[in-house]
């Protein structure tokens, strides 16, 4: 059983956001952008997936370590590949508030594709303390039949792993499924999903790839923004106390 940790407080924004490595439309990395961006959702727990550290397409800098030290963030990087000595793709995790009892948890991999991961925290804001996972599940090509698809099984086994952990609980991420492929688990492992808008390709989205679902916690209000950077729209989900 999950040991309760909420205590009444005031309203969180929480928000997901696939920022791909901070590119523009014309594929030019722009990190003022990318701190604008982020600085206009306005979030007070924020997941970050397609995040590099020390590559040189993105020149060399630590993109969550930037967002972080600009917003006055905590953070948490969890590298998923390496590229090279010192180079990193992955996940982050920034808060306004101490963030620790961090669990970078790999996701299963049966196939040769990219591999892919989780970092899940305990995050403590001035109103709440809250665990938060933020992960990236794998793309699927066209073509694949079912039993083919790892993102359904990589989700299942992140939550999973969730389940010794405290309440409230918010999972943040890309999970490359539509509604009715993310819905089902996650409202079978208790967790409300924020009503699924399309959030991809930015410019005119279609599909729903990017979700924030949480357990114990109240949706309030939703948001899909659009900004400067990305392929994707973030999401942006105001909690409160559940009832």
């Amino acid at each position: 059983m999950h040991e309760k940790l909420s205590r009444l407080g005031a309203p969180v924004r929480i928000a997901t956001f696939n920022i791909k490595h901070a590119t523009r439309a014309d594929d030019r990395v722009d990190h003022r952008a990318l701190v604008r961006s982020c600085a206009a959702l306005n979030a007070d727990v924020l997941g970050m997936q397609e995040v590099d550290r020390h590559r040189a397409r993105t020149k060399f800098r630590d993109q969550a370590a930037l967002v972080a030290r600009r917003l006055g963030y905590e953070v948490v990087y969890g590298a998923v590949i390496h590229h090279g000595r010192f180079g990193r793709y992955g996940n982050a995790l920034l808060a306004r508030g101490p963030i620790d009892q961090v669990d970078h948890f790999a996701l299963p991999k049966p196939s040769r594709r990219q591999r892919r991961a989780a970092v899940i925290a305990r995050v403590s804001l001035p109103d709440r303390v809250l665990t938060v996972a933020v992960t990236h599940l794998q793309h699927h090509p066209t073509g694949l039949d079912e039993s083919q698809r790892e993102a359904p099984a990589q989700l299942r086994a992140l939550l999973d792993r969730l389940v010794s952990r405290s309440t409230p609980l918010a999972v943040l991420g890309d999970f490359n499924l539509g509604a009715g492929r993310a819905g089902p688990p996650l409202l079978s492992a208790g967790f409300d999903v924020v009503p699924s808008l399309p959030t991809f390709p930015r410019d005119n989205p279609r599909t729903t790839l990017d979700y924030v679902a949480v357990q114990g916690m109240r949706v309030l209000a939703v948001e899909v923004v659009a900004t400067d950077i990305s392929d994707h729209r973030a999401v942006v989900a105001t909690l409160g106390d559940a009832v």
